[in-house]
């Protein structure tokens, strides 16, 4: 869905849901996606407080999972991917 060479914030977390399915760790979610700390630590703050990314803090690190929510946003996200897909 790239029009130029840039990701939307759409694409970020829908990346970031997809990563945290089966739980991920920050480290591993800022390699994956490719992003600063910073944004990352925002996109992570945002989706947590939305609901669609929930924090487990398991020693001696914190592993973040996608919700219910989040996956059901993730599915709509590549639902709409698919639509807009020119043949």
């Amino acid at each position: 869905m790239v029009v130029n060479n840039r990701r939307c914030e759409i694409e970020i977390i829908s990346d970031i849901l997809s990563l945290c399915r089966e739980g991920a760790k920050k480290t591993q979610i800022l390699y994956r996606t490719n992003l600063s700390y910073t944004q990352l630590r925002d996109y992570l703050s945002f989706l947590i407080k939305a609901g669609v990314l929930e924090e487990n803090n398991t020693k001696p690190y914190n592993v973040y999972v996608t919700t219910h929510k989040g996956l059901e946003i993730l599915d709509n996200i590549k639902h709409l991917v698919e639509k807009l897909k020119i043949d």
